[in-house]
């Protein structure tokens, strides 16, 4: 067998290059220049599933913008195949789907499965994306793999009995057990998520900030998107429009933006609302009965699930963020791109990124909520612009996509590097 061809099969030719069977890394043993298609750091993600929430749009983010020439990422989900599915054939990414978050009593088998997928794969580095990724993920690799590199990602900033559910907690709190020798590092997207992770037990000394990025060049002022859907939605230039981008789930509190909505047409009538988002927990029947409880049918357009969120940003004079749980919202920041100023309740990290461009008010105070939606309306229109103005250079030297992105490589580079799991044996990606 040629080097070449024992490069070219992952180094396991066993019969003839017997030393091979200790490493299937054949960077290692300096066959493969920087450069090369298998100098690629491999890299497995583990996810919870393939909704487009918040959560799984940034991952889309970071993987469309990951160059190539350095990585090979493939997403293994633990759910079924969801809308995240097509995007990543969109830009390339393979990606396996097993089902497991779908059963109601857990399967060992299904850690094996995943195990065996991560086997196959050879990966450099396995980065878990949410609370059950990063525990299947995690687990899996060590069975797998006990040499691999793995990073944990949180999305999340609060564990609390009064709004998390139960299972969410007990992740988190079963996370916190396995933190301190499954992962090498801990991502939060937020600062304010961690001291509600040190309270359950994280390994303090892993945990690192990488916040949310967002693309300024999709993201921005369009003033062709604004008129092409307010003439969609009926409505002209000068109708107020205030909208809310969010999944219909309670952490969403819909009900709350509903009944600051009458808050708002109490002042203002002439007052339209924008939803978009995908049927969850609640329903479209749900949201329609809370409307029709103020009154408001006439005022509000819900549009479901939209593949033009950025142009939607662009139509609205006021944005709204009004759940009682976030950790770093992407819609926040998309709106501010797109010139908008928010209002955001005090929860996750929406302070530090709104800062003093929109308004902040306490979850679950719809009166608070309509009362700041009237103050930003009720601004001159000039004022209001210079506010989203600020609002898109904030994100943009703060939140640059570009920035975030080099963050990421920059970590899977470093846990890529032989050595890096402490205790990892000489034979290091032992097939």
């Amino acid at each position: 067998v040629a080097k070449g061809d024992a490069t070219q099969a992952g180094c396991r030719s066993y019969g003839l290059w017997p030393f091979m069977v200790f490493s299937t890394s054949p960077r290692e043993f300096g066959y493969i220049k920087k450069g090369d298609t298998m100098d690629r750091v491999r890299l497995a993600i583990v996810i919870n599933g393939t909704i487009l929430a918040g959560a799984e749009r940034m991952l889309a983010r970071v993987l469309s913008r990951l160059p190539r020439d350095e990585f090979e990422p493939r997403v293994l989900s633990l759910g079924s195949p969801g809308p995240m599915t097509e995007h990543l054939d969109q830009i390339g990414v393979p990606h396996e789907s097993f089902g497991i978050t779908s059963r109601r009593i857990p399967n060992p088998l299904d850690l094996w499965k995943l195990a065996q997928a991560i086997k196959a794969f050879h990966p450099d580095v396995v980065q878990g994306w949410m609370y059950w990724g990063n525990l299947y993920g995690g687990l899996a690799t060590k069975l797998a793999r006990r040499d691999v590199s793995v990073a944990w990602n949180i999305r999340h900033s609060t564990l609390d009995p009064n709004i998390d559910s139960r299972s969410l907690r007990f992740s988190a709190w079963l996370g916190a057990r396995f933190s301190q020798w499954i992962p090498e590092r801990i991502v939060l997207c937020a600062e304010a998520a961690r001291t509600a992770h040190l309270r359950v037990g994280y390994a303090a000394n892993k945990l690192e900030v990488i916040p949310n990025g967002f693309d300024i060049s999709e993201f921005r002022p369009d003033p062709e998107a604004r008129q092409r859907i307010r003439s969609e939605l009926r409505i002209d230039d000068t109708t107020p429009l205030v909208g809310l981008v969010g999944r219909l789930h309670p952490h969403k509190d819909h009900q709350s933006f509903v009944r600051a909505a009458r808050v708002v047409c109490n002042q203002r009538p002439d007052t339209h609302f924008v939803l978009i988002g995908e049927e969850q927990v609640f329903t479209a029947t749900d949201l329609h009965h809370w409307i029709d409880a103020v009154g408001l049918r006439d005022q509000f357009h819900w549009l479901g699930v939209r593949s033009d969120v950025p142009a939607i940003n662009a139509s609205l004079d006021v944005a709204v963020c009004c759940s009682t749980t976030e950790g770093f919202p992407n819609v926040v920041g998309e709106a501010m791109a797109c010139g908008i100023p928010c209002v955001a309740t005090d929860v996750g990290e929406c302070a530090e990124v709104v800062g003093n461009t929109g308004r902040i008010v306490p979850p679950s105070d719809p009166q608070g909520l309509g009362e700041s939606i009237l103050d930003l309306l009720t601004l001159e229109p000039s004022n209001r612009r210079e506010l989203g103005r600020l609002a898109r250079k904030r994100v943009s030297e703060r939140y640059d996509i570009r920035q975030i992105v080099e963050r990421y490589a920059t970590l899977w580079r470093e846990l890529s590097q032989p050595g890096t799991v402490a205790f990892a044996p000489r034979e290091r990606r032992a097939a």
